[in-house]
């Protein structure tokens, strides 16, 4: 955790800061060109990212609710994923990260806390999926998934995110833009008869019909740029 002090440190310990801290800490002390921390649930939280490649990578799982942070979560062991796999798995998401993105491999680390229920992912980004294919996935979930587990979840702070009284390394823009979509959710659950799977399922349709964020459609939304009625109907 040394690469983290010394980021915490250069940023003037802005605890807010915290996730991507760390995520920029992995990029220093690993052959990677990019991580991302989340919150891992029915929607992915984001945390903090490397730097703003890393973070629209991240971004591109939420929006079409594929790739394989959730399914190392859901397998509770980290996997290895070439550009050849991801594209087999989650085709979507292989042709945005390709797109959108310099990164052809991703590993993921699913962290969960003391008491063993799995909260999030480390995801890992490589420009050449032979980097990725040499990394010691044991070695890196004992020294690096794990200590940034503990210090996310066991702390006296930690809990899963509620919108009030988040510590402060949870009150992050990106964040607060999540918070948003399941206010997106509940606006189209109101205009029409969906439970919460189908109005995100809507939502992740229009996002990628679009070419936009599932951020950046929650704040239309809720800012009353696009309606729900209009959404609904297209």
């Amino acid at each position: 955790m040394a690469a983290v002090l010394k980021e915490f440190d250069s940023d003037g310990r802005r605890s807010h800061l915290l996730p991507a801290l760390m995520a920029r800490a992995c990029v220093a002390v690993l052959p990677v060109a990019g991580a991302g921390l989340s919150f891992t649930d029915e929607l992915r939280i984001p945390l903090g990212a490397s730097d703003e490649t890393a973070a629209r990578a991240e971004r591109l799982q939420t929006t079409l609710g594929e790739g394989p942070c959730l399914a190392a979560t859901a397998a509770s062991a980290p996997l290895q994923a070439s550009s050849e796999v991801i594209a087999n798995r989650w085709p979507l998401f292989h042709r945005e990260l390709l797109r959108q993105t310099p990164y052809r491999a991703v590993a993921s680390f699913p962290l969960q806390s003391n008491q063993h229920r799995r909260f999030g992912a480390l995801d890992l980004y490589a420009l050449d999926g032979e980097v990725l294919s040499d990394l010691m996935l044991d070695q890196i979930t004992i020294e690096i998934a794990d200590p940034i587990a503990a210090i996310l979840f066991d702390g006296p702070a930690a809990s899963y995110p509620q919108t009030q009284n988040l510590p402060d390394w949870l009150a992050s823009d990106a964040v607060m833009d999540r918070m948003t979509v399941w206010s997106a959710v509940g606006l189209l659950m109101e205009e029409a008869v969906l439970t919460n799977a189908e109005a995100l399922a809507r939502l992740r349709g229009y996002a990628f019909a679009h070419d936009i964020t599932l951020d950046a459609l929650a704040d239309r939304l809720v800012t009353h740029q696009v309606s729900p009625r209009a959404l609904l109907s297209s």
